[in-house]
Formats: C-alpha cells, structure tokens, sequence
C-alpha cells in the first residue's frame, strides 16, 4: 500500500506480516525533461492471508487511518491490514454475528452489519467495537451505506425492511410493499436517496432520508431472473448493479427507468462491483477468479486474472490509496488490485 502506517503494535491483537509485491515504474529524467511514466500496467499485485483459518471474509471497507478493513463472516471477527501490511484480528463479543457489509461512516469510525443477529456494530480505528441492538429480534441485517442526513442505512432481508440509524444507534423503519424482496446492497445514490437491490424479485429499491417513518421505497424492475448483487453509481450518474445470474451488468436511471444491461463475456458469477478513481467500472467474478474492467463510455471489457486459484472473489472497495481490495473467500485471503 502506498500509505504512511499510523496504526501501533495493539495488545491482545492477533498479527501477520506479509510482504508487498509489485513497485510500479518510475518516470526516467533524460537532459532534465521528465519523461512520462509508462502506465502501470493492471493486475493483482498482492495478496494477504488472513490468520483466522476459514474466516468466511466478506466485506470489505477503508479506514481512516489508511488501511483496509475486512470482515470474518465465519471467523466472527473484523480485521485490520495496516500500511505496513501488519493484520490485526478483533472478535465480537456477540456470538456468531457474521459481520457482513461495512464502510467507513461520516463520523470515522468503521461501520459493520451483524447478520447472524439483530445488531449492527462500530469500530474506532484502534479496534475498539460497540455494537447497537435494532428493535426488532427477528432482523437480520444486510448492507449498510452512509446516507446525506448523516445516519445509517441499512438492508434487513430478514424482516423485508429498511432501517435508519442514527450513530447513537436510534432506529426507524421503512417495510417493503414487495414480500419477501430480499434487499441485500444499499448506497446512496446520485440523486441524495437511496438505493439498495431486492435479491429475490428483481427489482430497485429508493427511499429518500426525509420520507416519514414507516413510508415504503419505492420500487423499479429490473431484468427478469437477474440475481441481482452489487450496486454503485456510475460515472455518467446512473445506477449500475451486477446481475449475477444472468452474468451481465445492469443500468438505472434514478427516475427508476431500467435502460439494458450488458453481457459481461468471459464471467460466470459476477457481484462485487466498485467505481474506480479512473471512472472505470471494477467487477470481481467469483466463478473465473477475475477481476473485470468496464468502461461506461465504450462497454469493453478487459479481464484480470487473481493471483491465487480458487479465489472465491466476494467483495471489492477502493483502499484510501485508491487501489483496489477485494475478499477471496475460498483463498481466505485479501487482494490488492492496481490499476494506475
């Protein structure tokens, strides 16, 4: 990582180290006129093996503090890789949480689902973890997004509903009118809502921070038996998610007009899906362990292979360098992706 480490050695962490792979080129000064550095060329440039065997990674986050957080599904942990390429492991205290989705929050802290039971938790950036209870026993939260008030977003497949969350752990409730729709991914979109998929029926969901408690989203088809999985804003302001099923990848406008999806050649099982900082599209497919280039403007797609077969891509978000980091659930390990 290309980061300043600012994370000390913690007491009752459980580290690894693992070594860096990968320099890019350096520009050469010939009668002192710079001579521009040859673009470096895309791929996975390392990988970090997780200490906890079978930790069930899943999501993936930034910090504030220039490192990449994961959570160990499985392994009933979040952990920590430091600029230094130090990973630092801290268990929940609830049993069997699988933590799932996780971002940075507004207020700096690390923000995380519990999807094993009814609690969404924080950490500060020294893994120090508090976890908030939602009102309802039966929730089972999913994604979790910041939205333009200042709360939390969050998917409850469980009970078909989204939640509000304050960041003193105040919840309200929004029921989907659709049963059973399975809303899983949540961001906030271009448009100040916020959108999240419905797994289950095809569909996009939008609710706006100010609609009364109780109010339902709004919902918009998308393709038929899709598999919906992860969805971003586009560069060109759009809504774009992964169709998992159908191997191709879904386009919205946020007026709720579903205009096409395009066949993603050469992937099997594409979900994780992330805006890169060069208005590329970055999709991990988990059934041909390759990482996906997609320019909005063109639609050429060009592929990267992982370093470590089978991967099991899961996740991907940008690191505060930018770069890309993404879970390999079956290699039990976190990737890092250059491609700049």
């Amino acid at each position: 990582m290309t980061l300043k480490r600012t994370l000390g050695l913690l007491a009752g962490a459980v580290l690894t180290a693992a070594l860096l792979a990968g320099c890019g080129p350096t520009a050469v000064i010939t009668s002192a006129t710079p001579t521009p550095a040859t673009p470096f060329p895309p791929q996975v440039t390392s990988e970090y093996t997780v200490p906890t065997a079978s930790a069930g990674l899943t999501g993936v986050s930034k910090g504030s503090n220039e490192g990449v957080w994961f959570a160990e599904g499985t392994g009933n942990k979040i952990g920590y890789i430091s600029s230094g390429a130090t990973i630092y492991e801290f268990a929940l205290t609830t049993p069997s949480a699988a933590p799932l989705s996780m971002i940075l929050g507004q207020d700096s802290n690390v923000w995380f689902t519990e999807s094993g039971t009814n609690k969404i938790g924080k950490s500060n950036s020294f893994g120090a973890i508090v976890e908030y209870t939602l009102p309802l026993a039966s929730a089972r939260p999913f994604g979790i997004a910041n939205g333009p008030d200042g709360a939390l977003w969050v998917t409850d497949p469980a009970s078909n509903m989204i939640w509000r969350v304050t960041t003193d752990g105040l919840a309200t409730q929004y029921p989907i009118a659709t049963p059973n729709a399975d809303p899983t991914n949540i961001i906030a979109g271009p448009n100040g809502a916020l959108w999240f998929i419905e797994a289950a029926v095809d569909k996009i969901g939008e609710i706006v921070p100010t609609a009364p408690t109780g109010t339902a989203p709004a919902e918009f088809p998308a393709a038929t038996g899709a598999g919906l999985g992860v969805i971003v804003t586009g560069p060109d302001n759009a809504l774009w998610f992964t169709e998992t099923k159908l191997a191709k990848l879904g386009r919205m406008l946020t007026n709720g007009q579903f205009t096409g999806d395009t066949v993603l050649k050469g992937l099997t099982k594409p979900y994780g899906l992330v805006l890169g900082a060069d208005a590329n599209l970055y999709i991990g497919d988990g059934g041909t362990d390759q990482i996906a280039q997609f320019n909005v403007t063109s639609s050429a797609i060009t592929l990267y292979p992982t370093i470590t077969k089978p991967a099991g891509i899961n996740w991907l978000a940008l690191g505060p360098d930018n770069e890309l980091y993404f879970s390999e659930t079956t290699a039990n390990k976190i990737a890092q992706f250059r491609y700049f």
